[in-house]
């Protein structure tokens, strides 16, 4: 796809209720509002489509995707002429007969209609927030299984999350990892946490990844037992606020230029700088779960990483299977990080994802079975010097910056 160096995305702030159809006609009205001011891309955000008062009503107005409310939503993106980034839809899923739950689904359409992908939320907001609400969200939806990459648009290449998502900075690294130039958290945030940390937490992201950060908002009162915080706002790779709404449901345009985006990139190669072999690289899982992704392996250079065996040679896999863990590496790195607790091929379903079963022997082949799964004994003394009573290790939960014991 040709992407011209600037082109205007819209954020569209918007105060959803229970009434789906009054929802639809406020977002709507914001999408044509914005595709007549030039936008490319309108983003608009979590729980677009209605915030219940509970889940069970959350769960009876839950539609499929090839429901209604993104029918609606797919004929307006070709009348308007504009791609739609459609943050925090209520999906019934493939499994809804089975499970009785939803996902949390951020939905990509282009100009055509055509639905470009779907990422579903994989951080689930469960909080008792002192003096505010008690939300658990893993009481009605599932997780998301994996991150997807980053998509090609009009305005760059896009990496999708989802409000919650904003605190895991493992996963927009995934998304740089992969090519992302620009991260939209579409989000619902509620008035404590959004006043404490939602500016700071997404120029965080902009300046750790050097992207555009795009968030859309809900604000307001949806009814008597929910308010969010509001505050739209698109960040620049440097971390410079340069677009915002503030309260009350509205538009704000920002312009996505990538030649200035190169350029911070250049200036300050921060990814380049990247100390793989001390500390890994957040979202670079070991080949067992993304075998085409490009490993950091102890032969990596910090500004040059080698490519591990097993790689296919393409840079963009269908899935990146969530984002690994600081400092964790695949097995043919052993002779690094031996017992980082990461895809482990013999660990067994009940193992933590991410976490070596009791079974595997390249943890540890003498541990007791007291040991945790995925821990050394204490009588292990594998890569374990004994000329250096405290050897620098990677605690065994692969941790950034947790040292062994």
């Amino acid at each position: 796809m040709s992407v011209p160096p600037r082109a205007t995305v819209a954020v569209a702030q918007v105060t959803s209720t229970p009434d789906k159809e009054q929802n639809w006609c406020q977002c709507s009205a914001l999408v044509r509002e914005a595709a007549g001011r030039g936008a490319r891309l309108v983003f608009l955000p979590e729980g677009f489509d209605f915030i219940g008062h509970g889940p069970e009503q959350s769960l009876s107005l839950a539609e499929p995707l090839d429901g209604h409310t993104v029918g609606r939503y797919r004929q307006l993106a070709r009348e308007c002429d504009v791609w739609l980034s459609l943050g925090g839809f209520h999906e019934r899923g493939s499994d809804w007969d089975t499970t009785g739950r939803i996902y949390n689904c951020h939905i990509l359409l282009d100009s055509s209609g055509s639905l470009v992908s779907t990422y579903r939320k994989t951080h689930l907001f469960d909080v008792d927030l002192p003096g505010g609400p008690s939300l658990r969200e893993s009481g009605f939806t599932n997780p998301g299984p994996a991150i997807l990459p980053p998509v090609d648009t009009p305005v760059g290449k896009l990496g999708l999350a989802v409000c919650y998502d904003l605190r895991f900075p493992e996963l927009a690294l995934a998304l740089r990892a992969q090519g992302a130039q620009i991260l939209a958290y579409p989000s619902a945030f509620t008035v404590p946490t959004g006043a404490a940390h939602w500016e700071v937490l997404l120029r965080a992201r902009a300046i750790e990844c050097q992207c555009y950060v795009v968030a859309a908002a809900q604000t307001g009162r949806h009814h008597e037992a929910r308010v969010s915080f509001g505050h739209s706002l698109v960040a620049d790779p440097w971390g410079t606020v340069v677009a915002q709404c503030h309260e009350g449901p509205g538009l704000c345009l920002a312009d996505i230029d990538l030649e200035y985006l190169q350029r911070v990139r250049r200036d300050l190669p921060v990814q380049g700088h990247r100390r793989r072999d001390l500390y890994g690289c957040p979202g670079a899982p070991g080949p067992q779960m993304c075998p085409n992704l490009p490993q950091m392996c102890p032969k990596s250079t910090p500004n040059q990483p080698e490519r591990l065996p097993g790689g296919t040679g393409a840079l963009n896999p269908p899935q990146i299977n969530l984002y690994g863990c600081p400092g964790a590496r695949g097995p043919e790195c052993a002779q690094m990080y031996p017992n980082v607790p990461q895809m482990c091929p013999k660990s067994t379903s009940t193992a933590a994802r991410g976490h070596r079963g009791p079974e595997c022997a390249q943890i540890c082949p003498k541990s007791t079975s007291t040991a945790a799964p995925g821990h050394r004994g204490p009588e292990c003394t594998l890569n374990l010097p004994k000329s250096a009573p405290n050897p620098p290790q990677i605690n065994l939960n692969g941790c950034l910056g947790a040292p062994g014991p």
